[in-house]
């Protein structure tokens, strides 16, 4: 379910926008690598926001 390039934001980006929500960035990337859907719920929320800016 991850996309191909987990990179493809920049962990800059990534980890700016998560302290943003006030999330543990490594809880965080635990979760997603799990295939945790809301992790990755927002994970696509902040792909879209970067992409579409």
């Amino acid at each position: 379910m991850l996309p191909d390039q987990i990179n493809s934001i920049p962990p800059e980006i990534l980890f700016d926008m998560l302290r943003e929500l006030d999330m543990d960035i490594g809880e965080f990337m635990y979760q997603l690598l799990n295939d945790n859907p809301k992790a990755i719920m927002i994970y696509a929320r902040i792909y879209i926001e970067y992409n579409t800016s």
